[in-house]
């Protein structure tokens, strides 16, 4: 009897969490003052503005996700197949990159880039005597730029993991039949890899593509706008709900459909290796190249991981960060000023631990539940109970807040206005990475010890809680994380969810750059980024560095 309410509670609470919020998001983009009807379909065909950001987040997309492509794939093939130094703290670096949220990118390049004040304009103005600076993050090219640095780790994980599982075998033949290194990358590595390549290629784009933070904060004022920005705006009061939901469904038709494509090139990489496993393989001796390709990959790194972090952390400590190269010195103030001072920011920071913490403790209950039904098949519905934890990673964060808004913004639930709302966003968005990790945990435990246990009396419940979860404790502990990660650094739905009293990390940033106080913005990203980092390696450490390794993002 216990083993049935366990499972109809989770099967309960997965079709509340995923299809209630996507059902309120159907009914809404039809609804109107006068009754159904496809008026709000209509709105947006006819409004320019759309079309508009339509066409610039197109352009936007590709351009960032071919960009990423050609930095993170050949990283991966030199980090993965050659014999360059450093390849471990390359791989690191890039995982780095990963984790880092989108928006504190752009807020680190505009203090970088500004036209203005930007610290390296400022610096070439020096050098030079010339009166404008060289750069301007605040054009189509630093958006796109600014976003490859937060989405080409995808193409590195997926191109990495994909050389990592293929076979060495047939390479090293061709090399002993006369073959060189080029000729073997060419007709050989490239083509197993392919599926991962165009597999990256897809999910960059549709990273690019619902990014908020960097749209927000460095398109808008170049007057650069796009879906995702667009979006925000009909949340102006009064908030045009029918039209937001109206422009969401077909996002979350091509975000579905681009996912599945992804999802199936993968899936058919297997032909790759005939050991389901890399094996041991002698590295490409690429001679003095080594140290070219070390440098390359130092350079992607430096724009990408070093100049932000390093930027970041020197306004937070400067009193003024405009005249830091003119007069550098040391303060805490500003760290003061948001701890202490700014209404939202040690607010924001409890909230958002107390949100990440409670979404990924009662997402790994679920995804753990869940797997083992999967796995075991222990109900006729399994397969749709997996379908359901699996089904948030297609849907964009901003896309299922305005599901969320329309569902729990009036009775008989109200939600809105509490954590609980931004807890639901963040527990659903990021279930399917604790699910991911949770089902290959079960995968390594023999059924036969459970079974042992029902003969000896034990039910499922007790076999799954005394002999199932004390062995997987690693993939639990990984799933947890792989949750508050991304949580504590949402802002795509956060935006749209957050009020005053419930403000988060994310959105407390993003109300420092509207003030503006470049310094205070930068003192709460360096403490976003510390416990972002402190999580990040107990996790790695605890997990024997493994945390990262075949995991995709999501973007801020």
């Amino acid at each position: 009897m216990t083993s049935r309410v366990l499972w109809a509670s989770v099967t309960a609470a997965l079709v509340v969490l995923v299809l209630l919020p996507l059902g309120s998001l159907v009914v809404k983009s039809f609804q109107t003052e006068t009754g159904p009807s496809l008026a709000n379909y209509v709105a947006i065909g006819k409004q320019t503005s759309f079309r508009a950001a339509t066409v610039n987040s197109l352009v936007f997309g590709i351009a960032a996700s071919l960009i990423g492509l050609v930095l993170g794939a050949p990283m991966a093939w030199a980090v993965s197949r050659t014999n360059m130094p450093l390849g471990g703290l390359v791989r690191a670096g890039v995982l780095g990159a990963f984790v880092t949220p989108g928006f504190v990118l752009a807020v680190a390049w505009i203090l970088l880039a500004g036209p203005n004040a930007g610290l390296l304009n400022k610096l070439w103005m020096t050098l030079t005597g010339a009166s404008r600076g060289l750069l301007d993050v605040y054009t189509m090219t630093g958006l796109v730029l600014v976003s490859v640095a937060s989405t080409f780790p995808l193409a590195f994980i997926l191109v990495y993991n994909t050389l990592e599982m293929m076979s060495g075998d047939v390479e090293e033949a061709a090399r002993v039949l006369g073959a060189g290194t080029v000729r073997v990358t060419w007709t050989i590595t490239l083509p197993l890899a392919l599926p991962a390549i165009v597999a990256s290629l897809i999910l960059m784009f549709l990273e690019t593509i619902i990014l908020y933070g960097v749209p927000a904060m460095i398109g808008v004022p170049a007057r650069i706008y796009v879906l995702t920005t667009q979006l925000f705006s009909l949340f102006e009061w009064p908030p045009k709900i029918g039209v937001a939901a109206a422009i969401s469904l077909p996002l979350l038709l091509v975000t579905a459909v681009l996912l599945v494509i992804q999802r199936r090139l993968l899936a058919h990489r297997s032909f790759a290796t005939n050991r389901g496993k890399g094996g041991r393989r002698r590295p490409i001796d690429l001679g003095p190249l080594r140290f070219v390709a070390l440098g390359l990959s130092g350079l992607v790194l430096l724009f990408t991981l070093v100049l932000p972090y390093a930027v970041i952390v020197w306004a937070s400590v400067s009193p003024v960060w405009v005249r830091a190269l003119s007069a550098p010195s040391f303060s805490l103030d500003h760290y003061r000023f948001v701890l202490l001072e700014f209404t939202s920011g040690s607010r924001s920071i409890w909230n958002s631990l107390v949100t990440a913490v409670i979404a990924a403790s009662i997402g790994v209950v679920i995804a753990v539940v869940v797997a083992y039904l999967t796995e075991r098949r222990i109900v006729r519905h399994a397969a749709w109970l997996s379908f359901l934890a699996m089904a948030p990673l297609v849907i964009p964060g901003m896309v299922f807040a305005v599901g969320l808004f329309g569902a729990y913004s009036q009775p008989p639930l109200v939600l809105y206005g509490t954590l609980w709302i931004l807890m639901l966003a963040y527990l659903t968005k990021f279930l399917p990475f604790a699910f991911m990790s949770c089902h290959a945990a079960v995968q390594s435990v023999y059924p036969e010890l459970e079974h042992a246990a029902n003969v000896l009396g034990a039910s499922r419940v007790r076999a799954l809680r005394d002999i199932t979860v004390p062995m997987i404790k690693a993939g639990l502990l990984g799933g947890w994380i792989l949750v508050f990660i991304p949580a504590i650094k949402e802002l795509s739905s956060s935006i749209l969810l957050f009020t005053a009293p419930t403000t988060v990390i994310a959105t407390a940033i993003f109300d420092l750059y509207q003030l503006p106080s470049w310094e205070g913005v930068a003192a709460l990203s360096t403490i976003l980024l510390v416990l972002n980092g402190v999580v990040i390696a107990a996790g790695t450490w605890a997990l024997g560095g493994r945390l990262l390794g075949r995991v995709g993002g999501s973007g801020a």
